[in-house]
């Protein structure tokens, strides 16, 4: 696992995780200390090699997917305790086994104690300030909490809008510092459609909203704007660069973070 500096580090780091924690309590009611132990799980996965990129691919499912590795998950982590005589069949069955799992619950408890519980809050993912230069902490509205595993039984029901973007009372993220101004390709622009699907599947439901360019009618627009429904989106399309650029749909997509300019223009 890589070595991470000051706390903000840590939490660019792993924007990845924290959105998926935000998306898993805040969106799909899912217990907040079952997330963050279930997401270290899946951290302590990728650092044995059992799988690169497991969290990012899990991140790319529907809810539903997503739900059923949750519950998968908690039932690895019942099968690596230390004192339980059982291993149950699981789909990460292959690294599971009597010998190594005291190994890996030892590294489970190391990602938990200098990972998970700093950049986890008791019911949402520590943010970022707009500047980037320190930690956030947040709040999220209430939700239901599971009394216990759910074991393979399918999806809780709950209240909670699964369309609804993540609620934080007190901090007021602006729009702008969560959107991100976007070229096409002379001649060969994407529709608003194109986009939506693009970063949903990269990313899961993150799109809050997308503005293209007001053009003439028989004109193509050349630029938009993607409005993500949390800042943390941003520096996972960037990938530690100033500019990211993308084939979608065979055609180019060039996306920067957006600076309003005075008077009001974006750019």
């Amino acid at each position: 696992m890589a070595r991470i500096g000051t706390l903000v580090d840590l939490l660019l780091f792993y924007s990845l995780e924290r959105s998926l924690f935000n998306r898993m309590v805040c969106k799909m009611g899912k217990n907040p200390h079952q997330v963050k132990r279930t997401i270290a799980l899946w951290l302590m996965l990728e650092e044995i090699g059992y799988h690169d990129h497991l969290i990012r691919t899990i991140h790319s499912h529907d809810d539903k997917t997503i739900e059923a590795f949750f519950y998968e998950a908690l039932r690895c982590l019942e099968c690596i305790k230390p004192n339980n005589i059982a291993i149950e069949p699981t789909v990460f069955n292959e690294p599971i086994n009597y010998y190594n799992r005291e190994f890996m619950h030892k590294r489970f408890m190391h990602i938990m104690g200098t990972v998970c519980d700093k950049i986890f809050g008791e019911r949402a993912a520590i943010e970022v300030d707009m500047s980037g230069m320190r930690p956030v902490p947040v709040m999220v509205r209430p939700i239901e909490e599971v009394s216990a595993p759910n074991y393979g039984l399918g999806p809780r029901q709950t209240n909670l809008n699964p369309e609804a973007s993540d609620f934080y009372p007190g901090v007021q993220i602006p729009e702008d510092a969560r959107t991100m101004f976007l070229t096409f390709s002379k001649g060969h622009p994407l529709s608003r459609h194109e986009i939506v699907n693009f970063f949903t599947s990269k990313w899961g439901e993150v799109v809050e909203d997308v503005v293209m360019e007001h053009t003439r009618r028989g004109h193509n627009p050349q630029f938009g704007r993607i409005v993500f429904t949390t800042s943390t989106v941003i520096p996972m399309v960037l990938n530690g660069h100033s500019k990211a650029k993308f084939l979608v749909n065979r055609k180019h997509l060039w996306a920067r973070p957006y600076l309003q300019r005075h008077g009001g223009t974006g750019s």
